[in-house]
């Protein structure tokens, strides 16, 4: 019967320490059962943000899985995810700032959305940062064929061919191998005039190429094109693969 005064001191001792580790108050009756839940929550809500954002990096590396299913259904899944971060944040900073303004204490709920949008917005930024730092790989089959300049003249080596890539699409990997240090004059020599139309004038290219039907999409329904971009001096600067 001596020690129970004891306990609860060292309960009360417990709990303590956990306010000043953790910054929000325990209830003493069930000291650490309450911040250590939380703390889990916060680490599995960032940790399945940041496999859910980091999903979308993978085409990066593999482009072929742009165009499956699943990515359309995750792209599509945005429209819900992202609107719910939005609102758990205007909600824990609502609850936030009635704490520092009104001194009213954060509820328990309050303190987990906000915790938990702040994982979720988080984890995107840092995939935002990722997806901007690495490079964008070529469309898949761009490595199936060497340049071969007589059949890439050919127009109909832009044309859609059922099951297959276009024959500009197979040599894409080659030809932009070999577009640095190439004056404006002899790109066109290689890759044939550019193409008179007003398709991404605004991006300021110089030059432009189409290779053939859209790729690693669900829904291949627009065309790719080579942009080309020469500096002052009228030598190659960039390049640049797009869909219109």
């Amino acid at each position: 019967m001596k020690s129970a005064p004891h306990t609860a001191v060292n309960r009360d001792a417990q709990n303590s320490r956990l306010r000043q580790l953790f910054g929000c108050p325990l209830p003493s009756t069930l000291g650490s059962k309450m911040i250590l839940p939380t703390s889990r929550t916060v680490w599995f809500a960032f940790a399945s943000f940041t496999l859910y954002f980091g999903a979308f990096l993978v085409q990066k590396v593999v482009p072929s899985f742009g165009g499956t299913a699943f990515v359309f259904l995750l792209t599509l899944s945005l429209l819900i995810v992202v609107p719910i971060l939005v609102l758990l944040a205007v909600w824990g900073t609502v609850a936030l700032a009635r704490e520092r303004l009104r001194k009213q204490p954060m509820s328990a709920r309050s303190r987990a959305a906000g915790r938990i949008a702040f994982a979720g917005i988080a984890a995107c930024a840092i995939s935002l940062v990722l997806g901007s730092l690495l490079p964008n790989s070529l469309p898949s089959g761009s490595y199936y064929r060497t340049f071969d300049r007589g059949a890439s003249l050919d127009p109909a080596s832009a044309s859609y061919v059922k099951g297959d890539i276009a024959p500009r699409q197979k040599m894409l990997a080659d030809v932009v191998g070999q577009l640095p240090g190439k004056s404006r004059y002899a790109l066109e020599v290689m890759l044939g005039p550019s193409l008179d139309t007003s398709y991404f004038k605004d991006s300021g290219r110089d030059l432009i190429y189409i290779t053939g039907p859209q790729r690693d999409s669900l829904f291949a329904i627009d065309s790719e094109w080579l942009l080309i971009w020469v500096d002052d001096k009228g030598i190659y600067e960039r390049h640049a693969i797009v869909t219109d």
